[in-house]
Formats: C-alpha cells, sequence, structure tokens
C-alpha cells in the first residue's frame, strides 16, 4: 500500500515539474497513520517548544514531553497515558500561567545516573520575585534543591518588553565533570547601562563567575548554544542578541578573542546609518565541522534590515563563520533570501546540519521567513530550495533531519504554522528527500487543532525516534493549537541516519553537532493562550557599540 501511495505521490509531482508548476505537497497523499493513543490534546498549546522523546525513568521505556504556553510541563508514556506527577507546574496551575516558550533541556545535570529537565518561563511583571525564571526538576518530579532561579532586570528597559528566559541548554562549561544551565533572556537596556541576559548556573543554582555578562541594550529572544570552539574540552557559549552582533563566551563570561563578530551583509561596507546588516532578535546559532577538517563552524541565520528604509527587516539572511569571528571562505558577503512575507511572530530560523548528499561535509538546511527551506553547502553554493508556503502567510519550524522513507538517505521534516491564522487552513508537516523534493506519503495534516486557539500549526522543532519500541521510526510535533501529535511511519529506525533528530540536534538543546560534550546519562532508545508581543530593533547612535565592562 505504502508503495502504491508513494508511485502516485512521484507521478503527480514529475507532472506538475514538466508543465512547469511550483514544486509543492498539495497533491501528496497522506498514508502515515497516528500511533495509538495518540493525539494528545491535555495540554494548552505550544509556542517554540518541541517533543523530547527520551527514557525519563530508566526504565527501557521512551516517554514524550513537552512544555507548553501556559507554564506546565506534560510526560506521557508509549501509549499516551500522562505520567504520574505530571504536569509539573512552575506556578501552581496550568491555566493563566505564563509560557513556556522553548524547548525542554533534559540531562544528568549532576551525574547521578538519573535525568534532570530545566525549562526557562516568562514572568508575570518585571519587578522582583515576578520576572522569568529557570525551573529544574528531576525525573519524578520533584524540584531540585537550589531552583528554580530568578533573572536579573535592568533599571531602564524597552516599556514593551517583559521579563523572560527564552532559552535554556547545557553543556560542561567549567570543566568540572558536571552539565551548567546556560540560559538566555529578554533582559535589555535603553541607556549606557549594561544588560545582564546570559547566564550560567552550576547544578546547585549557583551562578558561575563572571555570569550573567553584561552587555548594553539588546534581549536575546532566540537561542543560546554550547559548543567547544577552541578545542580545549569545554563548551563556549554562542549567542545573538536584537543587534548585528554575534557572541561567544569563554567559561568566565569573557569574550573568546575575535568576537563580538559584527554581521554587515558586505564587510567592507559597514555605515549603520547607509549599508545593510543582519541581526538575530530571534537567532539560533548553530555549530558543525562542516568541511570535516576538524574546526567547527558556526552557522547562523538572521533578520537582514536596511537603513535606508528605516532599518526595517527587508530580507533574510545565512552567515559561516570560523571560531576566531571570521567569515568562512565562500561566504564573505551574506547568503540572501527573500522579504518576510510577514513581520510578526517569526520563526526562530533554527539551522540543522546534516551530509544530504554523503560526500563527507555537512549541509546547512535553513526555513527562511520568506516561505522557503534551502540547503546550502559548506563553500557557500545553495544546492537547492523549496517554496512551502506557495505565497501564503505560513512560516517553518527547524528542520528535523532522518530516514523516514526506508532508503537509508537522509530526510528532511519540518512543520508550518500561520503567523497571522490568515493560513491555518494550510498547516501541515512537510517531509523533503535530501535533494529538497516532496517525500511520498506528505503532508501530515493536522486535524486536532483547537478551535477555541487562534494560531495553528507547528513552531518549533519536530523529534524523530522510536517511541512504542518496535523498531520503527515515529515523527513528533507538538501545535501552536494544542495538540501533541505522534504519527507511525513503518520504516526501520536506523540510528545512523538521524542527523538532526530534534530540536537543537540534542536533548541537551546545544545546537551543535558535537552536543554539550557529554552523552545524555540515558540515552534515546533505538537511539531515540499565550500573549505574543513584537520586537521592534534596538537602535543606538553608534550600531551596538558595546561600553566599557559590557561584553
Amino acid at each position: 500500500m505504502h508503495k502504491r501511495m508513494a508511485q502516485v505521490g512521484v507521478w503527480v509531482w514529475a507532472c506538475a515539474l514538466l508543465l512547469g508548476l511550483p514544486r509543492t505537497t498539495v497533491a501528496a497523499p497522506q498514508a502515515f497513520a497516528f500511533l495509538a493513543g495518540f493525539p494528545r490534546t491535555e495540554f494548552y498549546g505550544a509556542s517554540n517548544s518541541s517533543p523530547a522523546i527520551v527514557d525519563l525513568n530508566n526504565d527501557g521505556k521512551l516517554e514524550i514531553l513537552i512544555a507548553d504556553t501556559n507554564g506546565c510541563v506534560w510526560a506521557w508514556d508509549r501509549q499516551g497515558n500522562v505520567l504520574a506527577n505530571f504536569p509539573l507546574k512552575t506556578n501552581g496551575a496550568c491555566s493563566y500561567t505564563p509560557r513556556i516558550d522553548g524547548p525542554l533541556a533534559i540531562g544528568d545535570m549532576d551525574g547521578d545516573g538519573t535525568l534532570e529537565i530545566v525549562a526557562g518561563t516568562r514572568g508575570v511583571s518585571n519587578t522582583l520575585g515576578q520576572r522569568g525564571k529557570v525551573f529544574v526538576w528531576r525525573a519524578n518530579g520533584a524540584p531540585v534543591a537550589g531552583w528554580p532561579q530568578e533573572m536579573f532586570w535592568s533599571p531602564d528597559p524597552e516599556p514593551s518588553n517583559l521579563a523572560e528566559v527564552y532559552t535554556v541548554a547545557l553543556g560542561n562549561v567549567t570543566g568540572d565533570a558536571k552539565l551548567e544551565i546556560v540560559a538566555g533572556t529578554s533582559n535589555n537596556s535603553l541607556s549606557e547601562t549594561c544588560g545582564e541576559n546570559v547566564y550560567a548556573w552550576q547544578t546547585s543554582g549557583t551562578l558561575v563567575s563572571g555570569f550573567p555578562t553584561k552587555y548594553r541594550g539588546a534581549g536575546i529572544w532566540g537561542y543560546v548554544a554550547v559548543a567547544d570552539l577552541t578545542g580545549d574540552g569545554l563548551a563556549e557559549i554562542i549567542t545573538g542578541r536584537d543587534q548585528l552582533y554575534l557572541h561567544a563566551y569563554r567559561a568566565d563570561g569573557t569574550p573568546l578573542a575575535g568576537w563580538p563578530a559584527r554581521t554587515y551583509v558586505d564587510p567592507t561596507k559597514t555605515n549603520y546609518d547607509a549599508d545593510k546588516y543582519m541581526e538575530y532578535t530571534t537567532g539560533a546559532p548553530t555549530i558543525g565541522d562542516l568541511d570535516n577538517d576538524g574546526t567547527p563552524e558556526i552557522v547562523i541565520a538572521g533578520r537582514v534590515r536596511d537603513p535606508l528604509q528605516g532599518h526595517t527587516w527587508t530580507q533574510n539572511g545565512l552567515l559561516v563563520l570560523e571560531p576566531n569571528g571570521s567569515r568562512r571562505a565562500g561566504w564573505t558577503l551574506i547568503k540572501l533570501a527573500g522579504a518576510p512575507l510577514y513581520d510578526l511572530i517569526p520563526s526562530k530560523q533554527a539551522v540543522a546540519l546534516a551530509d544530504l548528499d554523503a560526500d563527507g561535509k555537512l549541509e546547512i538546511v535553513v526555513p527562511f521567513a520568506d516561505g522557503t527551506v534551502r540547503a546550502y553547502r559548506e563553500n557557500g553554493t545553495q544546492a537547492w530550495t523549496y517554496n512551502y508556503a506557495q505565497g501564503r502567510h505560513l512560516f517553518a519550524s527547524e528542520p528535523v533531519i532522518g530516514d523516514v522513507t526506508g532508503d537509508s538517505k537522509a530526510d528532511v521534516v519540518f512543520g508550518t504554522y500561520s503567523p497571522d491564522a490568515t493560513a491555518n487552513a494550510y498547516v501541515s508537516v512537510i517531509g523533503l528527500d535530501s535533494n529538497g523534493n516532496p517525500l511520498a506519503n506528505f503532508p501530515l495534516a493536522l486535524p486536532n487543532e483547537k478551535a477555541s486557539q487562534e494560531l495553528h500549526g507547528i513552531r518549533g522543532g519536530l523529534a524523530l525516534g522510536d517511541l512504542n519500541g518496535d523498531g520503527t521510526v515515529e515523527i513528533a510535533a507538538a501545535s501552536f493549537g494544542g495538540a501533541l501529535y505522534v504519527w507511525t511511519t513503518g520504516v526501520a529506525y536506523q540510528p545512523s541516519t538521524m542527523k538532526w533528530q530534534m530540536s537543537r540536534h540534542d536533548l541537551y538543546r546545544s545546537g551543535s553537532v558535537t552536543g554539550g560534550l557529554h552523552k545524555p546519562a540515558v540515552a534515546l532508545a533505538r537511539a531515540v493562550s499565550a500573549t505574543t508581543y513584537t520586537y521592534l530593533p534596538f537602535i543606538t547612535r553608534a550600531g551596538g557599540q558595546t561600553t566599557t565592562g559590557c561584553f
């Protein structure tokens, strides 16, 4: 049955290609069934949160977790039953509680052989005691001593800003054989004072010396990354901000040599009042050794702003940097995509890395807000582009990459959502082969979106894994519309093809091909109404230059 439907899908796509029609997935039949017990609709909805598929209880069976926009952490077993002691509540209830926006980070922080769960929340106000916090729980739902920890706040922030922890990750930052919690927050400052918004905590909740780092002006609404850029075996912290600088920090909170990196589209044209630049309001740095030469590269997509058009967001861009902050050969000029289809509620434009063509080098797969997903080679050439939006107001989630067809090749899978609800009828999960062609059996429909939810679709990254332990691949996605979807493909789970199987690559949410430098203590089996705000560019007289004591 699957084979016949796949043949029909290929025939439809081939006819469209011969007739000169744009590649699209609307004609492909859906063949994947939901895993028994799913979808689940107990939780309110997911913003940028992403499913975590993990053996949480160390019993040899996988569970699936998600954080929701009412500030709760949910967990289900493989049959779709809510786990005992869940949901975990950040404010006493799972309604009208400030959201958890980003994906959960999960790892054995203290080395005791059991997992901890980490989440960052929005505050209810900007006053002390009511700001965004980082929560840590044990696998059984018990809170970890020393947590939660509250974020700092500037005395003169942007008035419309609200104190929120947008991103958490785990990594070995200090070299003490334990994992540190890294976080990025929305804290900013309108004056010359230094804002504090990059954190690193020890397992106990004590701040790592040198953190939080101080920086003037810009907050973090994207993701932080943790990866070893220097070869010393420790994780550096990489982040963008709501400015034209990309940052990399050592374990003591000071910048690496060559950082921050200033990212004008053309590095020879650096007039802040005249020349285009890329900034990272929702940036998501990604790290991997693209050409397999032993040196990692830093890849990031962002918004391109044009000073001659009032510093408005006019295009999207992609850049690759070396560990010293210089631009990689082939990437001297930022690669430009089209204009955004819509300028509110954008995705993180988080990049995924994988060797799609089996040449030993990593390709870069990136969703752009112009309605395309594109793949670039390490040398800067574009391999392919796929127009998923077809002009509609649709944005794409972070891609995941792994074999979902049974041909032992890497496939690209991502969700779509409508940022203004005008294209709710078209949201889906899309699958592409390694050459950017639509896969048979896709798109996957999202039939369980709640009518009470204005926004529908998938904003956070998906997850691939063998959730029910039958040796085949499941595809999991959590939606704005309040549904956790899990499809069963019937395709053999092949760990070697799972190159980027969840948001930010791994359970640490490191954003790095090498992870946070520790393997998860408990492995993946078979390997494994939210208020929205508009963030305007923070523009300074000197174009984002730091002041003394600010990094």
